[in-house]
């Protein structure tokens, strides 16, 4: 009983000492993996800011504060109806988040889109659904 409860440990043993190489080597990539994404601060999916340059001509508009409460009505994008945006609406009209998903990662897109080469519409709509939109529909009470 003692020799077969040695050799099992014998035997176990070895096993773990065969192992052992292997997990050394899986942590120690695993902690270089990491230790490369924290130094470099890369590690996710992160949005891309566009970084529209201005025009060499254009004159520079002063600035000056738009009050939330008299702010010019927003313009229809053209990502409103894509397939690949991402559109996060605020309480207040102007406050409109767009994210465009067509390549990865995705990227802001900070102005209304008149025109788009990558457009695809989400879907068609019927003459009756363009016609009804906006408008509140209850359905009958009776039985």
């Amino acid at each position: 009983m003692a020799a077969d409860l040695s050799a099992y440990a014998a035997a176990m043993l070895q096993f773990l000492f065969g192992i052992a190489p292997v997990l050394v080597f899986l942590f120690v990539r695993l902690a270089l993996v990491l230790l490369k994404s924290w130094l470099t601060g890369k590690g996710g999916p992160q949005l891309i800011t566009l970084n529209l340059p201005r025009l060499p001509g254009a004159k520079r508009a002063e600035t000056h504060v738009v009050s939330p409460a008299i702010a010019p009505s927003p313009r229809n994008s053209l990502c409103a109806a894509c397939v690949y945006a991402h559109v996060v609406r605020g309480y207040e009209p102007y406050e409109v988040l767009i994210a465009c998903g067509y390549a990865f990662p995705p990227r802001e897109v900070p102005f209304p889109v008149r025109e788009c080469s990558d457009y695809k519409p989400k879907r068609k709509r019927s003459g009756v659904e363009i016609a009804s939109e906006g408008v509140v529909s209850f359905p009958p009470l009776d039985n």
